[in-house]
């Protein structure tokens, strides 16, 4: 898309702007861009020219992606950059010292979520003013979200400008807890190794009885070797993990069926009867991962397991 040609000698457009502007300056002043050298970072950023951006920077015109685009480059969060108010200069001088208006609980609507926030009103907008977010009072509640956002909501509401916004902390997803079983110690700690770097929880064992040993199910998921030492299948060893855990991701793994030292019809027994999943060796961990969580994911929904047939 073209960019308009802009006038950079062109002075700041409106209060709303500024405040923003002054937000992002201080954003990337905290995340160690100096004020000499944002102008040029924002046009990096947003692919606008230098002149747009300083412009941008003294009060002009700040589009939702613009600003969502900066705070995603220096990982940070909304909440960081509207939590806390501009300095007082650049809020501009005669303000009202009264106090703020309290927090009102709200719903953000950005990239088709609604996630909960507190918001603190400002004026009412008049037509054509534009600010980055706004907000509207529909269904019971306070909405908050650009104008395109929230034109669905009640759309002959009076807008608000949005004088402070607080997002809620989005709790930290529980990382699953595997159990890799593999006589060979080094692949087990391998792999357990990889699952970890990942985020995950992992524990390796080597001897299918310290597993079984183990008084409560304490993994959500497991990755077994089918032939563990001396032979010995991973069957009961599964039909105890099913016992307790009817619906854990289980996959199987193994690299001698080929040599003929694995039994096909042991695998093919446990496919049928235990719902589990299987792989070759060498498996990628990426490719183990993702069939893993995806079996999490519809365990979690309530979804019933794939059929084995599938």
């Amino acid at each position: 898309m073209d960019l308009p040609h802009v006038d950079d000698t062109e002075p700041a457009d409106d209060t709303a702007h500024a405040e923003t502007a002054a937000a992002v300056s201080n954003l990337l002043a905290r995340h160690g861009v100096p004020p000499r050298n944002q102008a040029a970072q924002i046009a990096q950023i947003c692919a606008i020219s230098i002149s747009q951006a300083r412009r941008k920077l003294r009060g002009a015109v700040w589009l939702f992606d613009e600003v969502r685009a900066v705070c995603t480059h220096v990982g940070a969060g909304l909440d960081e950059l509207f939590g806390a108010r501009p300095p007082a200069a650049a809020r501009g001088a005669g303000r009202s010292t009264s106090p703020a208006p309290a927090l009102q609980p709200a719903r953000l609507h950005i990239d088709g979520l609604q996630l909960d926030c507190s918001v603190r009103l400002g004026p009412a907008l008049t037509a054509g003013a534009t600010p980055a977010l706004v907000a509207r009072y529909a269904e019971g509640q306070w909405h908050v979200g650009t104008h395109a956002a929230l034109q669905a909501i009640a759309p002959s509401s009076p807008h608000y400008a949005v004088d402070h916004l607080q997002v809620q902390p989005c709790r930290e997803p529980e990382r699953p807890r595997v159990a890799v079983v593999d006589d060979d110690r080094d692949a087990a700690e391998a792999l357990s190794d990889w699952l970890r770097e990942s985020g995950w929880q992992a524990q390796p064992y080597t001897q299918p009885q310290a597993l079984m040993a183990e008084p409560a199910p304490v993994h959500d998921a497991y990755v077994i070797d089918l032939i563990l030492a001396g032979g010995q299948t991973s069957q009961a060893l599964v039909e105890h993990i099913r016992a307790n855990q009817p619906h854990a991701p289980i996959v199987l793994l193994t690299g001698q069926l080929r040599e003929g030292r694995a039994s096909e019809a042991t695998l093919a027994t446990l496919l049928r009867t235990q719902d589990v999943t299987f792989f070759e060796k060498p498996v990628r961990p990426a490719v183990l991962m993702a069939a893993i969580q995806s079996s999490l994911d519809r365990q979690r929904r309530g979804v019933a397991p794939l059929p084995a047939d599938a």
